[in-house]
């Protein structure tokens, strides 16, 4: 039975919250620490996170980690905390100038600047958390991405920036839960952090592509959370996912996410299990 698994996501009830993904990344693990799963989080350190307030340490071992990123080798460090009245950790990534977006507004892009805003700062959270695992000399079974913002984990994977040869086994679990046009980088962007590799037939108006799908040619199994609407099929209404859904239907699962009762999560939960399970 898989019992390593590795939960990236961007917001997590308290700490940060924009939409539903927050309360999906609070809810979750906790029911998998429950479970006595090796469950391990990582979302960003936001500048307006309070780390009295919350208590956040730093993790002497993740404190000035080598990363390669932007082409070049820069430093990361790493605090934890506990999510509120559970026993999940969660590890926040630092960056001075990368993190500094206020909710609601998290994902907002500066039109003014040369370079993609959340490319650039959550290509440097996929390479750094990938990174992090040497450091924790800890090897998941299973890496779940949430939502799109997570998509640049798989395709750092795939490229020669990291040793691929660690993440031999493990499974890429994909996991749906909105539709934002800011998942469409630049390939100049791509290429800043050092994807150099594209599929020709995802890019889109000479020199767009959506790091969704993308991400998705390289995962093991995609799952779409439909809260509140058929998010399934508001993917397919876009003619670039249209094809490539329909060309990968057995590696895609749809949930419907009814309430947000404990009775629920713990249904999503087995969803999830079954899922990892099949990989």
């Amino acid at each position: 039975m898989i019992k390593r698994i590795y939960f990236l996501t961007s917001e997590i009830v308290p700490f940060a919250e924009s939409y539903h993904l927050a309360s999906f990344s609070k809810e979750i693990p906790v029911v998998f620490n429950e479970r006595k799963f090796d469950f391990r989080v990582m979302m960003p350190k936001y500048s307006f996170i309070s780390e009295r307030r919350y208590v956040l340490r730093e993790v002497i071992r993740l404190r000035d980690m080598e990363l390669q990123f932007n082409n070049e080798t820069i430093m990361a460090s790493v605090k934890s905390a506990f999510i509120p009245n559970t026993k999940v950790q969660v590890y926040f990534l630092e960056h001075e100038n990368y993190y500094t977006n206020e909710a609601p507004g998290l994902y907002e892009e500066q039109p003014e600047s040369k370079f993609g805003r959340n490319a650039w700062r959550f290509g440097y959270f996929a390479s750094a958390a990938l990174t992090t695992l040497n450091y924790l000399r800890w090897k998941p079974e299973v890496i779940i991405c949430n939502d799109w913002q997570m998509s640049l984990v798989p395709l750092l994977i795939k490229s020669n920036i990291l040793d691929k040869s660690y993440f031999e086994g493990v499974k890429i679990l994909q996991i749906l839960q909105s539709k934002n046009l800011n998942s469409k980088y630049k390939i100049e962007d791509y290429k800043n952090i050092g994807l150099t590799e594209f599929d020709s037939a995802l890019i889109e108006d000479g020199d767009k592509m959506d790091c969704v799908a993308a991400a998705h040619q390289i995962c093991d199994h995609t799952l779409v959370i439909n809260n509140k609407e058929d998010l399934l099929e508001t993917y397919k209404a876009d003619p670039a996912f249209k094809r490539l859904f329909k060309d990968s239907e057995s590696k895609i699962t749809t949930y419907n996410l009814e309430n947000e009762s404990p009775e629920e999560w713990q249904k999503l939960a087995d969803e999830i299990i079954r899922i990892v399970e099949k990989l």
